[in-house]
């Protein structure tokens, strides 16, 4: 193992074009004195590997198992976001710690109502359709008048951060809010009408005009809405997920919203994303020719209000490990793994 005297900076590898991107505000936010070596490249690039031979911080948006053997002084790998998904967490050494950030809630929170709001009043078509002349929707025309969401029920899968902030603008908006998480608080938030564990949510889907999956991907929710639990949402009901696109098995969507057995949809995740800057369709399915359905390119937390707030607390967190306090946000770490072996023992 690398020694480092007190004197030598800590070596930082930022890996992906993200944490790249964030370099300056770093620099800004740091106290630690560090060498920052950005790293924007394709993930297989050789200079890579050359790179985490140094690094003893990584901040990245993948880690894969051949990055975890050539970063041998990895003591922190940092996740620019909530999910840490795209890291090989098993191939890190126990001495590594895993910490991720957040702050996106406000941002994930108002794009959710805005897709809320689109969906009830079938912007998006009716944008398309008066560019084409078509006043369609409109008194002009003598349409149906549409439905304003005060007073309709808007259930969230998923309680954290972001289901929070979700439910407290819909509060704001009139909308009843249900709530269903695996961790049900003593007290029921002042934000929800009603709370439920795992158990129920086939009574929320049922009640819901509008159901936001906001909870993580793990073994307890990948495909946890599949073609049963679209018979059990309302005709007239929407979904909207920013959480992780395996939660909703992906023909399932395709077919309640092919098929109109759900009303809409908003999509800001999906099942293939782009490597290496080039082009890809978000899945094997036309989902492009669907009329009743808003995709956007997981945009609902890129603001630059979350990007500060993520880039300050990542400076803070390599302070912390340089100065030997405890760091936040720690979802994998040593204490971790002396449990396991205590377990096992």
């Amino acid at each position: 193992m690398k020694k480092a005297s007190a004197g030598d900076p800590l070596t930082v590898a930022l890996v992906g074009p993200v944490p790249s991107s964030g370099l300056k505000l770093i620099q800004k936010n740091l106290v630690t004195n560090c060498s920052l070596l950005p790293f924007a490249k394709t993930r297989e690039d050789e200079s890579l590997f050359q790179k985490l031979e140094k690094a003893d911080i990584v901040v990245g948006q993948y880690f894969t198992g051949r990055m975890a053997n050539a970063a041998v002084h990895l003591k922190l790998l940092h996740a620019m976001g909530a999910g840490v998904d795209e890291f090989d967490l098993p191939a890190l050494s126990p001495r590594t710690s895993v910490s991720n950030v957040y702050f996106h809630g406000p941002a994930v929170g108002e794009f959710v109502m805005m897709t809320v709001l689109a969906l009830s009043r079938d912007l998006i078509k009716t944008d398309s359709q008066l560019r084409k002349g078509v006043w369609h929707g409109s008194w002009t025309s003598g349409d149906p008048p549409a439905d304003e969401i005060q007073g309709k029920t808007l259930g969230i899968i998923g309680f954290g951060h972001i289901g929070h902030e979700v439910a407290v603008r819909a509060r704001a908006f009139g909308l009843k809010v249900l709530a269903l998480s695996a961790h049900p608080p003593v007290r029921r938030p002042a934000s929800v009408d009603r709370w439920s564990g795992p158990g129920q949510l086939r009574p929320l889907l049922r009640e819901s005009d509008f159901v936001v999956l906001a909870c993580p991907l793990n073994d307890g929710t990948r495909g946890l809405i599949g073609a049963r639990e679209f018979g059990w949402m309302k005709s007239s009901a929407s979904l909207i997920n920013i959480a992780r696109a395996p939660i909703v098995e992906e023909s399932a969507l395709y077919d309640a919203l092919s098929k109109r057995r759900i009303r809409s949809a908003a999509v800001d995740v999906w099942y293939c994303y782009p490597v290496g800057g080039k082009r890809r369709t978000p899945s094997l399915f036309p989902f492009h020719k669907l009329h009743n359905l808003i995709m956007t390119p997981h945009i609902a937390g890129w603001t630059t209000g979350t990007l500060e707030r993520r880039f300050r607390a990542i400076a803070d967190n390599i302070d912390r490990l340089a100065s030997g306090r405890p760091l936040l946000n720690v979802v994998q770490g040593p204490a971790r793994y002396k449990a396991l072996r205590e377990a096992k023992h």
